[in-house]
């Protein structure tokens, strides 16, 4: 009872203590409800949201993997090129948003919205974050701390004003004692105010939304004012951030500096030297980088920090000669020795090799060059540098066919976001082109060769040949042999590999070796399968063959005639007849002009152009397409002012080929314009004809028809006026003097545009376009090829078309466009090919490249497409597909819209060994 009482008496005791401490201030807030109120903020809300904030900052700095190729960043997470936080942040934004709506007087609401603030922060939202850090830095300023600089005001009134020294000291003092109060027994409990850390956040939002006159005017109050001792250093980081958002790295150099000699932490100093040490390297001064970097390897820093900084030390001397070679040479070859930098040599022998060539030693280099791609298993972005300086060296010797090798594969190997990587395959693409060309005039060179030669000499070479071939393939057959029988034996009880054998897949090196290769040759592919098809069809077909063909009887008699047909084959491609060797000339004078016209247009190589260009006139004296190589050749002396040899050229067109079209370039220099003009007036008067037809002014659209085969001779636009009047035939009448007119176009142009155009408009009609694959008897009596099981008949020697169909209707396809023009206009400059856009239907769009001579040449310009890697890089994920197509078969694709069906009939009798059996037949 006495007890109870008691309890009662202090609780009322206390309860009127507390309540006669009501403050007096404006919030009229009892001392009970501040206590409530900011205890509930601080241990409630606030502790768990600042609890995920240090969680999220945790798990990025665990994450977080330096690139040293690059400026390191001052600060370790919420960089603009990092990535943006997630769904952690939004519950961290509401939870913190709770708190400061339910708790607005309390100590820890400002630390509420600065936490707000760096959560937009890491989310990228710059703006939101922006106006959170300006909202406390206005709303939450340090009052204890005006409250003292007032009372400091009023003590001083009456006295002469303190001069700077006095004033610094009195500010250290009072620093002094406020880190007295702070570690105090109860320090830890009272709430330090955040805004001085709000506004360095302020400065760095600001930076990353590149307002940095705002920026630089907030560092500028700062330090102007009494900022914290203990966050000088984060003052000057930032201030050293803003320079470097704005690139200026010679004025970021001085705030650096200052962090560097303030900090304390020594793995922070460390950190900052290194980044001070590559400011100094971006901006020349490659003396104190050295320096820098030199005292960073004393400094204990990471093994890759330390890598960096003494691989760093030999890129100074490589930019400028700073240094001793011998001794970075030196250094670089103990680190290849030393398994602690096992991992890295691959770089170290590039650096090596890099030393190499600043002191002209271009063997050595290569030496170390190619050491360092056997070196490299894991960073394969290092093997593409390699590989790529390689193909530099080469290409700088004008050694093209010896650099495209290291072009090569440094596109297969460099990393997608390199630097210059588009120029790479810009080059690579035209060393391509120059290793194609040169391989067609080797291979018909050597072919010409064995034609010119006895049949007994010839046959000798051919049996020496097949000898090598049946040798690889019996090495092959061993080698797979021997594989299974090892594969078999680790499948037995008591002999499977275990982590630390030998086997491929357990061996990290092999692995790492094969998987590079596969690199290399196919680049980075997505795991499925038929990864090699366009389109991925099941596979099991072929295996099924496969399998049936193994083991059979008679397959020795299969071996024999595979020999046969292997002697055969080599014996065909030899230029034995008049017409071959007519043909193989004409491959090789094509191959030369392209080389010629590569050297000259896209390589800028003029005395090599000239040198290709004169060997093909010397080679192949009689060729119809002479007077172009001359005209070439006047062109480029002309450049080079070469004048006499220039008109030396000229002289040979206007004597000799007086009629062509560059005699009449050189006699008159208005030919061109006056051709053009032509052209020009020309199609005003095809416009004007269609616009009549619009205004259904048919009489006059007559009239002109009528009129421009004698206004223009010849008419090139024939075929667009003759649809004219085909369609005012339709209009006046009616649908089957439509269909008459359009059909006897069709037949006038057997092929092109207008050809097409009127197929196009017959099949929209509902008319079935007549094809020739309806009648077979006649085609085998001409010797062409029919299949029953198709709609369509092979036509080897009729003009072909390359033809690109995507799966869709996308802007994308017109930068394709434009490279197959660019690729036609340097590679097949002399064939005159034309590039035109289509639809094939509403979801379906196409490009057709017209034409050419027959199904050999189109096949070869076939593969050469494809031989281009990075032609259709930019379609890579909307889809197409390829194919060759003559112009008999040509409309009735076009009316059937079936790509699947002529893909398989293309497969068989393009791609197969049928088409040479049709071939044969034709012939």
């Amino acid at each position: 009872m006495y007890s109870r009482l008691s309890y009662i008496l202090i609780l009322f005791f206390s309860s009127a203590v507390l309540t006669s401490c009501s403050s007096g201030k404006k919030t009229g807030q009892s001392y009970i409800g501040r206590v409530y109120h900011n205890t509930t903020a601080h241990y409630n809300g606030y502790y768990y949201g600042k609890q995920k904030m240090l969680e999220y900052e945790n798990q990025m700095l665990a994450s977080r993997k330096e690139d040293y190729s690059k400026l390191l960043p001052i600060y370790l997470i919420g960089n603009p090129e990092d990535a943006a936080a997630g769904s952690d942040m939004d519950s961290l934004i509401k939870r913190l948003t709770i708190v400061a709506k339910l708790h607005p007087q309390s100590k820890w609401t400002d630390d509420a919205y600065y936490n707000i603030g760096k959560a937009y922060y890491y989310k990228k939202n710059y703006e939101a974050s922006l106006a959170t850090f300006q909202f406390v830095s206005s709303e939450f300023k340090n009052k204890k701390s005006s409250t003292a600089a007032s009372a400091t005001a009023k003590k001083k009134k009456h006295h002469k004003p303190m001069s700077r020294a006095e004033r610094e000291k009195e500010d250290a003092k009072a620093e002094a004692k406020a880190e007295d109060q702070g570690s105090s027994v109860l320090g830890f409990l009272k709430h330090k105010p955040i805004r001085n850390n709000d506004l360095l956040w302020l400065v760095r939002t600001f930076a990353n939304l590149k307002n940095f006159s705002d920026a630089q005017a907030i560092i500028a109050y700062l330090k102007d004012g009494k900022f914290p001792k203990d966050m000088r250093v984060d003052l000057a980081l930032t201030e050293a951030y803003v320079f470097i958002q704005q690139k200026q790295f010679v004025k970021a150099i001085e705030p650096m500096k200052q962090a560097v000699n303030l900090i304390k932490s020594k793995k922070e100093a460390t950190r900052y030297s290194y980044i001070l040490a590559q400011l100094y390297q971006l901006n020349g001064n490659y003396n104190y980088a050295t320096q820098e970097f030199t005292a960073v390897t004393k400094m204990r820093p990471s093994y890759e920090m330390d890598f960096n900084a003494r691989i760093s030390v030999g890129k100074n001397y490589i930019q400028s000669g700073t240094g001793s070679p011998k001794e970075i040479l030196s250094q670089l070859d103990e680190m290849s020795r030393n398994d602690t930098y096992e991992e890295f040599n691959d770089q170290i022998y590039y650096y090596m090799a890099l030393v190499n060539l600043k002191q002209n030693k271009v063997e050595e280099a290569v030496k170390n060059l190619e050491t360092s791609i056997q070196k490299s298993v894991a960073n394969i972005n290092q093997k593409g540098l390699s590989y790529l300086k390689i193909g530099e060296l080469n290409f700088e010797d004008q050694d093209y066919v010896s650099a495209q090798p290291g072009y090569d594969s440094a596109v297969a190997f460099l990393d997608p976001k390199f630097d210059t990587l588009d120029r790479v395959k810009e080059i690579k693409t035209v060393l391509d082109k120059v290793v194609f060309e040169t391989n067609i005039i080797l291979h018909q060179d050597s072919l010409q060769k064995l034609a010119r030669m006895s049949e007994k000499e010839r046959n000798k070479i051919i049996n020496n040949a097949l000898a090598e071939i049946e040798k690889k393939q019996q090495s092959a057959q061993q080698d797979t042999f021997l594989s299974l029988q090892t594969q078999q034996a680790q499948d037995l009880p008591g002999n499977q590999a275990s982590s630390s054998g030998n086997w491929y897949f357990y061996n990290t090196s092999t692995k790492g070796t094969g998987y590079n290769d596969f690199i290399k040759k196919w680049g980075n592919r997505t795991l499925e399968d038929n990864w090699r098809r366009s389109n991925k069809k099941s596979s099991a077909g072929d295996i099924e063959a496969s399998n049936s063909d193994s083991g059979q009887p008679g397959s020795e008699n299969a071996e024999t005639s595979s020999q046969s047909a292997s002697r055969e084959a080599m014996l065909e491609n030899i230029p034995l007849t008049p017409e071959k060797m007519a043909a193989s000339n004409q491959l090789m004078f094509n191959a030369y002009y392209s080389l010629g016209t590569i050297y000259k247009d896209a390589l800028h190589n003029i005395p090599r152009a000239i040198e290709t260009f004169e060997k093909l006139a010397a080679r192949f004296p009689d060729n119809e397409s002479l007077p172009q190589v001359y005209y070439n050749l006047y062109l480029l002396h002309e450049e080079r002012g070469a004048t006499a040899k220039a008109q030396d050229y000229k002289d040979r067109i206007l004597t000799n080929y007086a009629a062509s079209d560059f005699a009449k370039v050189l006699a008159d220099p208005e030919f061109i314009h006056n051709s053009e003009k032509k052209t020009n007036e020309l199609d005003i008067y095809y416009a004007s004809t269609y616009d009549y037809f619009v205004a259904e002014q048919y009489s006059n659209v007559i009239s002109r028809i009528h009129s421009a085969d004698s206004l223009f001779k010849p008419n090139a636009l024939q075929g667009k006026f003759e649809l004219l009047q085909a369609m005012i035939e339709g209009k006046t009448n009616g649908r089957q003097s439509y269909i008459n007119a359009l059909d006897s176009i069709m037949k006038k142009f057997p092929s092109g545009e207008v050809h097409d155009k009127a197929v196009e408009i017959l099949t929209e009609l509902g008319v079935q376009v007549a094809s020739t694959t309806t009648k077979d008897s006649e085609a085998s009596k001409k010797g062409e090829s029919t299949n029953k099981t198709t709609p369509y008949t092979m036509h080897p020697n009729n003009p072909q078309y390359f033809v690109v169909v995507f799966n869709t209707v996308s802007p994308k396809t017109k930068a394709i466009s434009d490279s197959l023009a660019n690729f036609n206009s340097i590679s097949h400059s002399l064939d005159k090919l034309k590039v035109s856009p289509q639809l094939l239907d509403t979801k379906t769009q196409m490009i057709v490249v017209k034409q050419m001579k027959n199904t050999e040449v189109a096949m070869n310009y076939y593969y050469e497409i494809l031989d281009s890697e990075t032609l259709f890089e930019q379609v890579e994920d909307i889809g197409y597909d390829v194919f060759i197509i003559d112009d008999k078969n040509f409309p009735l694709f076009y009316q059937r819209k079936n790509v699947a069906e002529y893909l398989e009939f293309f497969s068989k009798n393009y791609e197969g060994e049928e088409s040479g059996n049709i071939e044969g037949n034709e012939e």
